[in-house]
């Protein structure tokens, strides 16, 4: 299997380097998001340059050849919304620069809707740019996961990093990420090698095994946001899935066989359970998956909220809200560590609404998917896994129960803006 893999990927990218169809501008950008999987263990500068470039050409070309069908869907006008929301917020704030060209820049965040359109209309003109992209994100992946395995066990990866803390982190060296990456990128690999390749029992066995060493990894980093992520995508894929319930169920209960005997092994991780047991029974809502630390930025927040209800105190506003406010030091972070807090405080009702709405769109979808797995014989109506995986995976970013980034990250906004990208590919596909 792996080497009919390796196979594919050498034969797609050689016809495709070699196909007179495609003008070099357009071959350069698809070379550009074929690389995204590899730059986003770099760190965020590559991979957010090679967003912008794909960004910009789809600007241009869109307005060359008149592409106006690329913009006529639900998601150019609720995103432009949005982001018309974040801009005029940003403009009438008490810090018009902070909230709109420092840090991570928000006036800038209509980059990611021509990112998702861009890549719509790359994919459009070669579908099969779909395939080497999918093998290279399952490359890299392949390859972060092992390498997160031997600096668990040896105590360096390949190119001698140490964790900085009782953390794997792996190729990302000091910044604790690696299991907040695998929680994201992995369902995503699995969505599309199963859109590539179908439901076979080879294909559904190596997505399986995929699955399980990727969340044992994330287990072992001690992330506890991005092992509960990868859980709620392993109840999704039971309950949602046409083809991967059963395996996936025994699956799981290896990984649990081998989580519980890590647990019983590894004192880092016994530590680090207990103290996610002592952190969530501590909240001010008892069991919510977050620390005692987090309520105090809600708390920062929910003020930020009350100041002005309708508009917010504008984007990013919340470390400024920290730094100039004595009384919140103790809880003063970059930001709240949740979508929602942060949405709320900075955008107040006008800019949450978007993300609930965003949010209940994709619950009625998966909603609707449930209703025809379990209780309709026909398979008009079901959604194909490939589907249900990535509209899982947009559940899983929005879910509101959770630690998140920044809103305005731009690393991890690459990677949440990739699915987008791939959903209206495989829609309108679906459809036709």
């Amino acid at each position: 299997m792996i080497i009919n893999f390796i196979r594919s990927y050498l034969y797609l990218n050689r016809n495709f380097f070699f196909d007179t169809n495609f003008s070099w501008h357009f071959k350069l950008v698809c070379i550009f998001l074929i690389l995204i999987p590899i730059t986003l263990v770099t760190g965020p500068f590559l991979p957010d340059l090679f967003l912008t470039i794909i960004a910009i050409y789809f600007l241009v070309i869109s307005i060359i050849y008149k592409l106006a069908k690329f913009y006529k869907t639900k998601l150019v006008i609720f995103f432009s919304f949005f982001y018309l929301c974040i801009l005029f917020r940003g403009i009438f704030s008490d810090y018009p620069f902070e909230s709109l060209l420092n840090y991570n820049g928000p006036i800038f965040y209509f980059r990611y809707l021509f990112f998702v359109l861009g890549m719509q209309y790359l994919l459009t003109t070669y579908p099969n740019l779909i395939k080497i992209f999918s093998l290279n994100l399952l490359l890299i992946l392949t390859f972060t996961i092992l390498d997160g395995y031997l600096q668990w066990s040896t105590g360096s990866n390949l190119f001698g990093f140490q964790s900085p803390s009782t953390r794997v982190t792996g190729i990302f060296n000091d910044e604790e990420i690696l299991g907040h990456f695998l929680s994201h990128i992995v369902p995503l690999s699995i969505g599309l090698i199963v859109y590539v390749y179908g439901s076979k029992k080879k294909i559904i066995f190596l997505c399986m095994l995929l699955l399980v060493i990727s969340e044992i990894l994330i287990f072992i980093t001690n992330d506890r946001a991005g092992f509960l992520k990868i859980f709620q995508f392993t109840l999704l894929l039971i309950f949602l899935s046409n083809d991967f319930k059963i395996l996936r169920l025994i699956s799981f209960g290896f990984s649990i066989v081998a989580i519980a005997l890590i647990l019983s092994n590894s004192n880092n991780s016994k530590e680090r359970y207990q103290g996610t047991m002592k952190d969530i029974t501590s909240t001010a809502v008892p069991y919510m998956p977050w620390t005692p630390h987090h309520d105090k930025q809600f708390s920062i927040a929910i003020d930020m909220f009350k100041e002005n209800p309708i508009f917010g105190k504008g984007p990013q506003s919340f470390r400024i809200k920290c730094i100039k406010t004595p009384k919140y030091i103790d809880g003063c972070t970059n930001h709240p560590h949740n979508y929602y807090f942060q949405t709320l405080g900075e955008l107040g009702i006008i800019g949450i609404i978007f993300l609930f709405y965003g949010f209940f769109y994709v619950t009625t979808i998966l909603f609707k998917q449930f209703i025809y797995v379990w209780f309709s014989r026909t398979k008009k109506n079901k959604l194909p896994d490939h589907l249900v995986i990535l509209f899982s995976l947009i559940f899983i970013y929005l879910w509101p129960l959770i630690p998140h980034q920044s809103f305005y990250n731009n690393w991890l906004n690459v990677i949440i803006f990739l699915p987008f990208s791939f959903i209206l590919f495989f829609i309108n596909n679906y459809k036709s």
